[in-house]
């Protein structure tokens, strides 16, 4: 529901499990793959040791296969000459990395890929952002005040000790999650730049561009449970279902 809520186009999007997409042409490429890469090289790319579990090792192959237009017949027929865009986080990066590697040997283009900027937890880029932790990050699922409190009392500060030297010195930018958080979150790049500025030089406090952060976040994450709750259980079939792409039109 969340992805969908983000705005997808049901005409333009296929949404697919592993667990029960599995099967057919897919399978077939997960094969292929798998054939292309030895275990050797599956410990170098990825780590993996002997007393690693055969699940993981086998899950790359699954991992690349949806980089191939073959794996979708339903969308694109048996053609082999469409490439594949993926946005993905660098944790990411290995599995495509040997997709890659692979793809022409198996007659297929290589698939390109655009990796995340690094979002940091609350805490900065010492903490991580962990489910288990809801004090590590803010939530789609977050109220108003629970998004205030996480803000104002766990979001690492770049700024001084006192409003004294912090008048004197500015804050610093480049571990100030609030702001960050602001070059993710707020549209508007001259007013982010203008909050840089006056935060930096000191004439801004923690305070007041943690209330601006505050109100962005507020917004963004009402505008999205807003929009998750109308996705239905239908909905989610629609998008789920199998079923054909007329080519033209996924492309207008």
């Amino acid at each position: 529901k969340d992805i969908i809520a983000c705005g997808f186009d049901p005409k333009k999007t296929f949404i697919f499990s592993d667990f029960e997409y599995m099967g057919g042409a897919f399978y077939e490429n997960v094969v292929k793959v798998g054939r292309c890469v030895t275990f050797n090289q599956t410990k170098g790319i990825f780590g993996f040791e002997g007393n690693t579990h055969i699940a993981k090792v086998a899950f790359p192959p699954v991992q690349a296969a949806p980089s191939f237009p073959t794996s979708f017949p339903h969308m694109f027929g048996d053609r082999k000459d469409i490439r594949c865009l993926i946005p993905c986080a660098i944790d990411q990066d290995p599995y495509f990395r040997m997709t890659r590697d692979v793809a022409p040997r198996i007659g297929y283009q290589k698939p390109a890929l655009i990796e995340s900027s690094f979002f940091p937890a609350l805490q900065g880029d010492n903490g991580k952002m962990s489910a288990s932790n809801q004090t590590s990050a803010v939530f789609v699922s977050d109220t108003p005040k629970q998004i205030k409190t996480k803000i104002n009392k766990y979001a690492f500060s770049g700024g001084q000790s006192t409003v004294e030297e912090h008048r004197e010195k500015g804050a610093n930018l480049k571990v100030d999650v609030p702001y960050k958080y602001l070059g993710f979150f707020l549209e508007d790049d001259e007013r982010l730049q203008q909050i840089g500025q006056e935060y930096s030089s000191g004439r801004m406090l923690t305070g007041e561009i943690k209330a601006i952060l505050i109100e962005v976040l507020q917004k963004l994450v009402a505008d999205h449970q807003e929009a998750r709750g109308k996705v239905t259980d239908e909905i989610i079939d629609q998008f789920m279902s199998v079923r054909n792409f007329e080519f033209e039109e996924l492309y207008k």
